[in-house]
């Protein structure tokens, strides 16, 4: 799907691959602090939680006051040609895991640590995307089989959920729900959503799912 490579990114790695989005919208409280940073002469006020980033073909006219609206054309680098929007949900304050080996041989070191850089300290989580044409969920299930759940939410609209289980020698190493929302009697679908184990819904299934493995291949 359009954008699946940008998960688990930095977003500093994100703007130097697609460059500056349409919209970064700050979904922080307004009364959190802001700094002020910098990318390619554009200046932005932002905080260090969690961002939605927007690449689109389309001028965005809501209002992002929380946030920075690039006053130009968005970069559309990263889009393919089947999409029309795609927006990053970057999460703030994620630290870099590293596990290095005792200098005296005697066992491992981890350290976390959150980059100074405001870019390279929010990390796409999850992402969400807008098709230019509705597909039917005829050829979605032609291509991913059946859903492993199916979600009612308000208005009729109902998702499509498929689990993504990545696994290294049988064991769960990652987990993504890919989320497909199915619109109106004729079941089209124009919009998708990829979430990691970011979100804590996922995180929850890899560790259930994991739980499951050491029941089966590790514990007697």
């Amino acid at each position: 799907l359009a954008g699946a490579a940008l998960l688990d990114v930095r977003v500093d790695a994100v703007l130097n691959e697609c460059g500056l989005p349409s919209v970064i919208a700050d979904t922080a409280d307004v009364s959190l602090h802001r700094q002020v940073v910098r990318w390619e002469g554009a200046e932005m006020e932002l905080s260090p939680m969690q961002w939605e980033i927007v690449y689109s073909r389309q001028r965005d006219t809501a209002d992002h006051s929380n946030g920075w609206v690039n006053p130009g054309a968005g970069n559309v680098t990263c889009l393919s040609s089947d999409v029309s929007s795609l927006a990053l949900h970057a999460k703030g304050d994620a630290g870099i895991l590293s596990v290095k080996k005792r200098a005296d041989n005697k066992g491992y070191l981890t350290s976390y640590q959150v980059p100074d850089s405001l870019y390279a300290a929010h990390q796409v989580i999850g992402l969400t995307g807008n098709w230019n044409q509705g597909t039917p969920v005829s050829r979605i299930q032609a291509r991913y089989g059946n859903p492993d759940e199916i979600l009612d939410k308000e208005d009729g609209i109902k998702l499509y959920r498929y689990w993504v289980v990545v696994k290294q020698k049988q064991m769960p190493i990652s987990a993504q729900a890919v989320d497909f929302e199915v619109k109106g009697t004729q079941k089209i679908c124009s919009k998708f959503t990829i979430q990691t184990k970011g979100y804590e819904f996922v995180q929850e299934r890899l560790d259930a799912l994991q739980r499951q493995w050491e029941k089966d291949y590790v514990l007697d």
